[in-house]
């Protein structure tokens, strides 16, 4: 019986031997960059949470906007790139409270404030609500090999919350809520080298009443250099009025981790055997009052198909048996690790979810079955004929 197995563990094995191990042979040799390894934290971005008392904002440009005569205020350690003509970035607190000290409503996830994206001539003009396309970004050192988990929080507000129906977005508009991340390190937000994850979803439900509210992104992505860049964008592409978003509570961390193992049936059997298990890496269990657990989603592709169909989803540590449905071809098979708190838990705020990044496939190939001797064929006038019935299985 073959044994196949993968495994997603992050490359620190090399850096660990180099400080418990190498000594007197470092000290012989050049000088050796371990300072930039980044130790094990519970948050590698900063001023993730965009506080206006903690890290700050500085002045940015001036929005083409004829009634906005203050420069933008962009959160210090972060940089603003955009498509088109620059919105209003601001400090919500200071934006609506006049001060980073004053009391008003402010939409926030998170501490005292958030960053508020506004669209030009928003309310005043008889055009209002002009489009914009506008990221955040920051460069973060990295492990390149090792996967990083990036979690965040925003909101949008198509049409505004003061209308009646609030937020009245016409069919067919919305606003993207984006999260990405460059594993090269670049900081040109239009790079194909960066990866995605998109909400479109509205501060409200159709009916301008049901909240949605806030909206989890998350992506799990795999450093290819000693740099990544963290981007966090609203992506507004109607011109419509009201329109704005919030930004707040990124969360970078190094990812959890997965182990996949698959066993090869023997002849004559259809049954393969997975068993996956895991870590939550060294940053997550230093999270304050971190409550995560991993949780795992294990899938399979089959040519056939075409396209990753579940096996098991939202499952511990464990193991499953596979029963091939096409014998005598090839499975792959593959596990994508979470780290999640339960709902309803009095763990860490606010409820970053972290994925991992999907494993290597594993190749098993399920064996046909022996072929059994054939009885000879009754005479015409002894056979019963009954309707073909076609049951097609999927692979």
């Amino acid at each position: 019986m073959a044994l196949n197995i993968v495994r997603l563990m992050p490359p620190l094995w090399f850096a660990c031997a180099l400080l418990l191990c190498g000594g007197a042979a470092l000290a012989q040799a050049e000088p050796q960059a371990i300072g930039t390894v980044p130790p094990a934290t519970a948050e590698r971005l900063f001023a993730s949470g965009f506080e206006c008392n903690e890290a700050g904002y500085r002045d940015g440009e001036i929005p083409n906007d004829e009634l906005v005569d203050a420069p933008n205020r962009i959160p210090n350690g972060w940089e603003v790139t955009y498509n088109g003509e620059t919105p209003i970035v601001d400090s919500a607190r200071i934006h609506y409270a006049k001060s980073c000290e004053g009391s008003a409503h402010v939409e926030r996830i998170a501490g005292i404030d958030s960053v508020v994206i506004k669209a030009r001539d928003l309310e005043w003009s008889s055009a209002p609500g002009k489009p914009f396309d506008v990221a955040l970004y920051q460069q973060v050192n990295v492990v390149s090999g090792t996967a990083y988990s990036l979690s965040g929080w925003m909101l949008t507000l198509c049409g505004g919350s003061n209308t009646k129906p609030r937020n009245d977005c016409p069919d067919g508009y919305y606003m993207a809520k984006m999260l990405g991340v460059d594993p090269t390190g670049g900081v040109d937000m239009n790079a194909e080298s960066v990866q995605w994850v998109e909400n479109r979803r509205n501060f409200v439900e159709p009916d301008g009443v049901t909240r949605v509210g806030w909206q989890n992104l998350r992506l799990g992505v795999t450093a290819q250099a000693p740099t990544i860049t963290v981007f966090a964008r609203i992506h507004s592409p109607f011109q419509w009025h009201g329109n704005h978003g919030f930004i707040d509570a990124l969360s970078l961390v190094q990812a959890p981790t997965a182990t996949l193992t698959a066993t090869t049936p023997v002849t004559g059997s259809v049954a393969v055997t997975l068993s996956w298990g895991g870590d939550l890496g060294p940053d997550i269990p230093l999270i304050p009052n971190s409550a995560h657990r991993l949780l795992f989603d294990i899938q399979y592709w089959h040519d056939a198909n075409g396209r990753w169909r579940d096996v098991v989803g939202d499952v511990e540590a464990g193991e499953t048996v596979f029963h091939a449905a096409c014998p005598g071809s090839l499975y792959r098979f593959r596990v994508l690790p979470r780290a999640e708190q339960p709902v309803g838990s009095s763990g860490a705020w606010p409820n970053q979810r972290y994925p991992g990044v999907w494993s290597e496939p594993i190749d098993v190939f399920v064996p046909a079955p022996e072929v059994e001797a054939v009885a000879p064929a009754e005479p015409v006038d002894a056979q019963s004929f009954l309707p073909f019935v076609a049951a097609q299985r999927t692979c």
